[in-house]
């Protein structure tokens, strides 16, 4: 194999992991936080554990709720937070001081091929909309789940959306940043990139369907969420970035006009694809949860208004709304974070006075592993991502794709028409 031979076959794999190995997560479990914390006079536990996904691999799952003395009510309805391609359960964190005000526990899972869970492959929602099933299934049997909601982001929104119709017992859903048709997305981020004709464009569609086929048995042609919108029939709040570089808010618009439940859309008009939403936005999310999943529908802890200048006045500022994410990313937080069955009950109080001293000091902040920091993080990977992108596809002529395809065409015996 000659040189250059060589240079566009590395290209061409990196190419389709850029859609079904994006970098991983990786993370020290005591990101997490306490197995056991305090937050506004409450005492909640992290329960660790693993499910096994459709293909049968370990998914790593946290269920968040509070400790039986404050549980207000027998059934308390919970929220599974989905992640995006390249992120894990951590991502879910930020949602903690919006949910739990409004009694509504959290369930957060690194999918499949995602953070510390097994597998070496992503599907963009394909096979996460059947592990997603499994999630439920598990939540309906335990006891003292109540109404169930989705939150998804990016692939985790496409999930949520693939698998809606299929479940009457979810009950709400928001959708942040969902993709509409896999061909269509990856045609327009190739088009933003370079200024490719279209046949050249399906040409590379071509070989990498038949390279995904080939590893995971999953057909890029067939990745099409928005399908699934007019079956769906929970009420939908969507949200979007206006400058979202990587899925284009259109995609949430088309998507929204079909979708059969009530729905409303909600754009950010700052930040892009992977940064934190406006306070607004976030507000009317939990809202939107404490409307459709709690039993007290007159129960809401933030009082809000929205002014003329789209601007909130309430009694919690921005910083506290996400507040919750930074506290368990604090390195000093979770330390002790496996607590030993045998152990003494000292351990889980020092536990609980340490967590009260920062929440009082408002100490919520190390550096790079601060919310902010994550959230930074991900821009960042974001932008990284999508250069990466744009390099490799400008490494690539039309003689370069045509071998690499038959090369895939030889070496699966894909049908190209098989669509």
């Amino acid at each position: 194999m000659s040189q250059q031979e060589n240079k566009v076959k590395i290209s061409y794999e990196t190419l389709w992991k850029f859609i079904i190995r994006p970098p991983r997560d990786i993370y020290p479990i005591n990101y997490l936080g306490y197995t056991n914390f305090t937050y506004k006079e409450k005492d909640y536990i992290r329960k660790d554990f693993d499910l096994i996904s459709s293909q049968g691999y370990k998914m790593k799952c946290s269920l968040i709720e509070p400790e039986p003395i404050f549980r207000p009510s027998k059934l308390m309805p919970i929220v599974i937070y989905l992640h995006g391609n390249a992120s894990s359960r951590l991502e879910g964190l930020r949602t903690l001081s919006i949910l739990l005000p409004h009694n509504i526990n959290l369930f957060i899972v690194d999918l499949p091929g995602c953070g510390l869970s097994e597998g070496e492959y992503i599907s963009l929602g394909y096979y996460e909309s059947y592990d997603l099933g499994i999630i439920v299934d598990f939540l309906e049997n335990l006891p003292g789940v109540g109404k169930i909601g989705l939150w998804g982001r990016s692939m985790g929104a496409a999930t949520s959306l693939i698998y809606a119709h299929r479940d009457k017992r979810i009950k709400a859903i928001c959708m942040d940043s969902p993709f509409a048709n896999f061909c269509r997305l990856a045609s327009e981020l190739t088009k933003k990139t370079i200024n490719l004709p279209d046949f050249l464009i399906n040409g590379a569609l071509s070989i990498i369907r038949s390279t995904i086929l080939s590893k995971i048995n999953m057909d890029i042609y067939k990745l099409n969420p928005i399908e699934e919108a007019p079956k769906a029939f929970q009420p939908a709040i969507f949200i979007h970035a206006i400058n979202d570089q990587l899925i284009n808010l259109q995609h949430s618009i088309d998507i929204m006009n079909i979708y059969g439940g009530e729905k409303s859309l909600k754009c950010s008009e700052i930040g892009g694809h992977n940064s934190r939403r406006p306070k607004r936005i976030i507000l009317e999310v939990g809202k939107f949860f404490s409307d459709h999943l709690s039993n007290d529908k007159n129960e809401f802890i933030y009082e809000y208004k929205i002014l003329k200048n789209n601007k909130v006045e309430g009694d919690n500022d921005e910083e506290e709304l996400y507040s919750m994410g930074e506290y368990f990313k604090n390195e000093n937080f979770g330390k002790n974070n496996i607590i030993d069955n045998n152990d003494n009950n000292n351990n889980i109080n020092n536990n609980k006075n340490k967590n009260k001293d920062n929440e009082k000091n408002n100490d919520l902040k190390i550096g790079d592993i601060s919310q902010e920091g994550y959230i930074i993080k991900k821009e960042e990977e974001e932008k990284n991502n999508l250069n990466e992108f744009k390099n490799i596809l400008m490494n690539f002529n039309k003689n370069d794709l045509q071998k690499e395809y038959n090369s895939e065409l030889n070496s699966t015996n894909i049908d190209d028409n098989d669509k």
